[in-house]
């Protein structure tokens, strides 16, 4: 086995991340009978059985399991020395996949983006937007926005900011109301409640000075997806929690209506996340920049005054 072997095993190796010959031919952008077909011809090459296969699964012999174990970090060496003779530092180019938020594209990332591509025009990005938890290793993501709780894992986490939703709501919604000034005058209000299956919901409401308050509002609305459940507030069905700098914005427009302004929602932790093998790529600190701008701009704790 020589350096000819090296295509092949970062195939055999996005197999088992991705679980299956389809969903590797997915991210590799190549179609699923040559990854197959790069598979047997390394297990020919070797004179061993690297996966045991079925029709719905597979799984790694003890050869198998040992290669691809080992060749990890081989390859990630491989990657380290091709980008130091290549110069890639200063020469930004090849593929980055990244995950995000829905939130995250509406506070510029699509302009950070756009900068990055007409910097480097040997540059290509993948966009995957969604507000569901991704696989980051086995669909082949470069470098992942994470909002809250940090999956237990063995990617490498940098936290590179926090972001503070609160209260609002339509003027209309509030026209024939009397003014809300206390937490637990909500709970006579519609809450746009993110979608859930547990039924006993508590609203945790952070006030100035640290102090929290928690209630449990009534709510004839709920969606699993954050930008509806804006919509839902913006069409006067009830309040809601969106990103203070959209608060801000909106209040000056007279679109929204800030609620309880001594409070928001507990401040949350905002990651950019990779696997290991990825710590030192410089195309994903270029991101990572560029997404800690467009999290100071969604609403950090420094707009909460």
């Amino acid at each position: 086995m020589g350096f000819n072997n090296l295509e092949e095993i970062r195939i055999f190796n996005q197999v088992v991340l991705s679980k299956g010959f389809s969903a590797a031919s997915e991210i590799l952008r190549i179609p699923t009978n040559i990854v197959s077909r790069k598979v047997a011809a390394l297990e020919n090459q070797l004179g061993v059985k690297l996966l045991n296969r079925t029709t719905r699964k597979i799984s790694l012999t003890s050869e198998g399991d040992l290669l691809f174990n080992r060749s990890i970090e081989l390859l990630q060496h491989f990657d380290s020395l091709a980008q130091e003779l290549s110069k890639t530092q200063t020469d930004i180019c090849g593929t980055i996949r990244i995950a995000v938020r829905t939130t995250t594209v509406e506070f510029g990332l699509l302009d950070a983006i756009t900068h990055l591509l007409t910097e480097h025009s040997s540059l290509e990005i993948q966009l995957i937007v969604s507000d569901t938890p991704r696989d980051i290793v086995g669909e082949g993501i470069d470098l992942a926005l994470l909002i809250g709780e940090l999956p237990d894992s063995l990617l490498v986490a940098k936290k590179i900011g926090e972001v503070v939703f609160c209260l609002c709501a339509a003027p209309k919604y509030l026209a024939a109301s009397t003014s809300i000034t206390t937490p637990e005058q909500l709970t006579h209000y519609n809450y746009i409640l993110p979608w859930q299956k547990k039924l006993d919901f508590r609203l945790s409401l952070r006030h100035k000075n640290g102090d929290i308050t928690q209630i449990t509002p009534q709510s004839r609305f709920q969606s699993n997806d954050v930008r509806t459940r804006a919509a839902a507030v913006y069409a006067g069905l009830g309040v809601g929690a969106l990103p203070i700098a959209e608060v801000k914005k909106k209040a000056e427009e007279g679109k929204l209506v800030r609620v309880l302004p001594d409070y928001t929602l507990p401040f949350i932790s905002v990651w950019c996340v990779k696997a290991k093998e990825k710590k030192d790529d410089p195309r994903l600190r270029l991101i990572e920049d560029a997404l800690i701008k467009v999290v100071a701009k969604m609403g950090s704790a420094d707009l909460f005054k």
